[in-house]
């Protein structure tokens, strides 16, 4: 870490925290410190998604927003960066409710030296790495690699908490890969597996980045995408059957790929839960899936 650019997020909006910090910084000679300041949290939540940052220093008390639920805000919005809160307030209580929404560390002003907030942000990078990487062990599909349907909810959640507060739409999708049993005893199961990982990698084709993909079964899968112009039900549909059909013209497949899909929209204006979508988003993928073998 010694070689490298370490760049800071300080959100604080009393400009005299933010020159000591930067004179802190100065005198710091193991390590290269990039900082950016953002006054506010909305502008804080702007930079998160501008650009990218290895760990945020964040004050409780901003003009905009107060109190540990920042913590919580920051944290759904960049669950891969470690925060550390910089605060006027020694309360050993607030520390460990900071420490349970999510802090990797909680600092009083006043009480820091150059010497140790170097090395307590380096401590904080790789803790919360390696905690990361932990979780994430847990949350993966060993197959595809997509989220398992532990860390699809979990994420999903996420994006629903961000759907609500933006007043942004949601679509979740629910697709069933079809004729996997008939491909298991055809051909064995290895090549199931192959037609798995394929239409595991056809949704990660049609999808963002941004957007979250997850294995909920045996030959189902979940994705979650906030509505925008270039993602509503229509066009991601499209786009689904334009990879399909693209896949299944390669020569020499021993099968064709066919997937069933079902999908639900989430308007901010009702209240419902993931779960909910799921299943609206499944009774419809079964009233597909009837249709089709009816033809």
């Amino acid at each position: 870490m010694d070689d490298q650019i370490i760049k800071i997020l300080y959100v604080e909006d009393n400009i005299e925290d933010v020159l000591l910090i930067k004179e802190f910084i100065k005198e710091i000679k193991n390590v290269h410190y990039e900082l950016t300041h953002a006054q506010q949290l909305n502008e804080a939540l702007l930079e998160i998604e501008n650009d990218n940052y290895d760990i945020i220093m964040l004050d409780l008390s901003l003009p905009d927003k107060q109190g540990l639920d920042i913590i919580t805000r920051v944290c759904e919005r960049a669950p891969d960066i470690p925060v550390v809160v910089m605060t006027g307030m020694d309360d050993e209580t607030m520390a460990i409710k900071a420490l349970q929404k999510g802090a990797e560390e909680y600092l009083v002003k006043g009480k820091v030296k150059s010497h140790s907030l170097s090395r307590i942000l380096r401590y904080a990078i790789m803790r919360h790495k390696g905690r990361v990487e932990l979780h994430s062990l847990s949350l993966i599909d060993d197959l595809t690699s997509l989220y398992n349907r532990k860390g699809f909810m979990l994420f999903a959640q996420q994006q629903l908490s961000i759907a609500v507060r933006t007043k942004r739409g949601m679509l979740l999708f629910f697709v069933a890969l079809d004729g996997l049993k008939e491909i298991n005893d055809k051909f064995g199961h290895q090549y199931g597996d192959l037609a798995l990982i394929e239409t595991a990698n056809i949704l990660k084709e049609v999808f963002r980045d941004s957007d979250i993909i997850g294995r909920h079964g045996e030959k189902e899968f979940t994705a979650i995408a906030i509505e925008s112009f270039d993602a509503n039900n229509e066009i991601i549909i499209t786009r689904l059957q334009e990879e399909l059909n693209y896949r299944n013209k390669h020569e020499n497949r021993l099968y064709n790929l066919s997937l069933s899909v079902g999908t639900a929209y989430y308007n901010t204006e009702e209240l419902c839960s993931v779960e909910g979508l799921i299943n609206r988003a499944e009774k419809l993928m079964y009233e597909q899936k009837k249709n089709k073998m009816g033809h």
